[in-house]
């Protein structure tokens, strides 16, 4: 007579059951985990940027931090820039001190409306020799085309884009709104989509 409940030959592992099944979970949950670190896309949550009523100059620093924390690139795009105001002096100097530690740091530039047959708008003509002057590469866009974003990408990673030009009245009068973010994923997208299409700026 055969019993019920009892095996029919007796299992040849050491483990029981319980002890088979939480091996397999941690096995999974290391897998997970592993995936997870070594995936390229968003290592922090997205954050918001503002400026305006109790926000002045948190784009500002927000900008600073990564261009500080920058080890090899950094590709800046922007619309008006203008190198007299004190907290966009501030900036322009951190991306002079990135250069010369030897990061890789270009900034693209709005050509600007032609006033006559070989200026370009003067907006720019003071920043761009700036900056120049002080080992960043400069990149203008075409004369038949406005270059209208404002994007900063560090280290193919690091991405910080909204509405804010650089000028001091965007960056503490102004209601502007921008995000951060940590995902290389949009970085590289920003990199096909956006600088490469910038002569120069590849």
């Amino acid at each position: 007579m055969i019993r019920r409940g009892l095996p029919l030959q007796p299992t040849l592992s050491p483990w029981p059951a319980w002890a088979r099944r939480c091996a397999v979970l941690a096995v999974a949950a290391a897998a997970v985990l592993a995936l997870g670190l070594a995936a390229p896309g968003r290592a922090a949550p997205v954050r918001v940027v503002l400026s305006g009523p109790g926000h002045a100059m948190d784009y500002a620093r927000e900008a600073r931090r990564l261009i500080d924390g920058a080890a090899e690139r950094i590709r800046v795009v922007v619309y008006v820039v203008r190198a007299d105001d004190g907290p966009v002096r501030d900036l322009l100097q951190a991306l002079a001190d990135a250069a010369r530690r030897g990061v890789d740091v270009k900034v693209c530039l709005d050509y600007g409306a032609k006033f006559d047959d070989t200026a370009i708008d003067p907006k720019h003509e003071a920043p761009a020799a700036w900056l120049q002057a002080n080992g960043v590469a400069v990149v203008l866009d075409e004369e038949d085309r406005t270059t209208h974003a404002k994007v900063l990408v560090v280290d193919r990673r690091h991405v910080l884009l909204g509405s804010h030009n650089w000028t001091a009245s965007a960056l503490t009068r102004n209601r502007e709104a921008a995000v951060v973010l940590d995902d290389a994923t949009l970085a590289d997208e920003l990199e096909v989509g956006l600088f490469a299409t910038i002569p120069g700026m590849e």
